[in-house]
């Protein structure tokens, strides 16, 4: 049973009101200005012809305390009560309107209690009060409102999958596609789907991910490294809003918000003829930025206290020590907040409840890593993020030359050995413009 306030002296209208409510199994509690110090419901009916000039300190007194109840107000004749801001209400009706449309507004009440409830819940998870960090969040709150595609630029680890899942809030289909993990042969068919007899093996009609998505948001994860001719195709479902299943004769109509990711610099994608220029305008029309966590160590200890608190068994108390946080500012985090998400968890496993010093820290080093010892790779003396990128890719390199060496040349073994299909490692190598035939 859902439960409502009502705000109101004894009316005709309080009376319909609870009359309407309770025939559909509403608990409704007529109150006085006098209650609000009280318990609030999630959604309050606030009468402005009772209360007056006493409403707007009324209403913000429920504001303050209930900041997330649903406020639907109404009065004989609203227009008297345009010095009310805005923001005290979510609704405002003429007792006319109200009558005919009360249930209707009471369930698109309920609907976005519900999505802000989502929302609250998702952007909690973006811990922080760095400058970059509060500007990250007022845009992902503009993005909520908006139905553009969505173009989200970071680093690996920096919490891109977060973000995009903070966006899709408003919808109830949310469908992730890691563009890195599809083969490029079979791009188009995992995308938009496709028909019986369509191709050699397809036994049976497949639908594709966007229309899995119909009706909510897709999230395509790695956008840089989707191949060119599948980055034509989602061109032509962001202009047309159809795809065309592989055998179908005809197109099918989507609605899906498209969410995108990557780590690369997707203007030298361009400039490398890797990315289309016309894509990338396509899907930059909100863009999201978020910065590495080297550029904003104010927010390490938040987060380190996020993940003691997500990560720690219940009823077992842990804090940091001021040594230990100052440890965990010092380090660069090439790996972003996975990396540190890593060591706490890493920690709490080895470290009896209690307080947590800089010893209790496990922090790798990637520059004393024996894989890269030798090979002239080191993070000390980094400057710049175009500098870091460069590091990572040569580090990326020589760990699966390492690979492919230990598997006796074969890039097939390797893969396996790395829980990677065949043809995807075959095209990471491509991308990272190493020659195959030199391993073997």
């Amino acid at each position: 049973m859902s439960s409502i306030d009502l705000f109101s002296q004894d009316t005709a209208t309080s009376s319909f009101i609870q009359d309407v409510l309770s025939s559909v199994d509403y608990a409704v509690t007529q109150k006085s200005i006098g209650d609000i110090q009280g318990n609030i419901s999630p959604i309050v009916i606030w009468d402005m012809d009772s209360f007056g000039g006493e409403s707007t300190a009324a209403l913000t007194r429920i504001r303050t305390t209930s900041p997330d109840t649903m406020i639907l107000a109404y009065a004989e004749n609203p227009e008297e009560y345009g010095g009310i801001p805005g923001n005290l209400y979510d609704i405002f009706l003429s007792v006319e309107s109200l009558r005919l449309h009360l249930m209707s507004k009471i369930a698109r009440l309920k609907e976005i209690q519900k999505a802000r409830q989502i929302f609250n819940e998702r952007m909690s998870h973006l811990v922080g009060k760095s400058e970059s960090m509060q500007a990250l969040r007022k845009t992902v709150e503009r993005a909520i409102l908006s139905s553009g595609p969505v173009l989200i630029q970071g680093e690996s680890g920096v919490g891109k999958d977060l973000v995009a899942k903070a966006i899709a809030c408003m919808y109830d289909k949310f469908v992730v596609v890691n563009c890195s993990a599809i083969p490029e042969t079979l791009f188009e068919s995992e995308l938009f789907g496709h028909t019986r007899g369509a191709f050699t093996g397809a036994q049976n009609e497949r639908i594709g991910l966007f229309e899995d998505a119909n009706g909510g948001a897709i999230f395509l994860d790695e956008i840089g490294d989707m191949p060119l001719h599948a980055q034509v195709k989602l061109l032509r479902v962001i202009q047309n809003k159809e795809i065309r299943p592989i055998g179908a004769n005809k197109t099918r109509h989507i609605d899906v918000r498209i969410i995108a990711a990557t780590n690369r610099d997707l203007r030298e994608e361009i400039f490398e003829k890797r990315f289309r220029e016309d894509l990338f305008y396509r899907l930059n029309v909100i863009p999201v930025h978020i910065s590495p966590l080297r550029e904003r160590k104010e927010d390490v200890e938040d987060i380190a206290k996020y993940f003691i608190k997500q990560y720690a068994p219940a009823g077992e108390p842990y804090t940091l020590s001021p040594d230990a946080i100052e440890k965990l500012r010092n380090h660069d985090w090439p790996g972003n907040i996975r990396e540190l998400e890593n060591v706490i968890q890493r920690t709490l496993c080895f470290t009896n409840p209690g307080i947590i010093t800089a010893d209790d820290l496990q922090i790798e080093e990637m520059a004393s890593h024996p894989q890269y010892q030798g090979q002239g790779i080191a993070t000390t003396g980094i400057k710049s993020y175009d500098a870091f990128q460069q590091m990572q890719q040569q580090q990326e390199i020589a760990f699966l030359k390492s690979k492919i060496h230990e598997c006796g040349g074969s890039v097939s073994l390797a893969a396996e050995k790395l829980g990677m299909l065949r043809t995807t490692l075959y095209n990471r190598l491509s991308r990272l413009g190493v020659n195959i035939k030199e391993l073997r």
